[in-house]
């Protein structure tokens, strides 16, 4: 880990030049609990690449390919975000708007 990288924990000289990567991360986990998460972004960023910590562009196309009428398309949300314009734009592509329902349980 670089100083330049975002939430990057500096460590002192004696550490950076001795340990792993992962030793390092190791390390942060037992010293600053709070700062594992970044840790372990930058250390999957670096040993395997970018692609294995951003998340893939929401598809609504291919998550109607992958229901049915058994298997139904479930929205777990995180605060602010709101999924029902792109479903109602695809109901309307399908010409299936008048038989969309939306329940919201919360």
């Amino acid at each position: 880990m670089t100083s330049d990288e975002p939430h990057t924990i500096p460590l002192p000289p004696i550490y950076e030049d001795r340990l792993t990567p992962f030793q390092k991360c190791m390390l942060i986990k037992i010293l600053r609990n709070g700062k594992t998460i970044f840790a372990i972004k930058n250390f999957v960023k670096a040993e395997l690449g970018a692609k294995f910590i951003e998340s893939p562009p929401f598809d609504l196309e291919g998550t109607l390919a992958d229901s049915s009428n058994i298997t139904p398309i479930i929205f777990v949300l995180s605060p602010g975000a709101d999924p029902i314009a792109y479903l109602n734009a695809l109901a309307v592509s399908k010409g299936m708007k008048d038989k969309m329902n939306a329940i919201s349980l919360g």
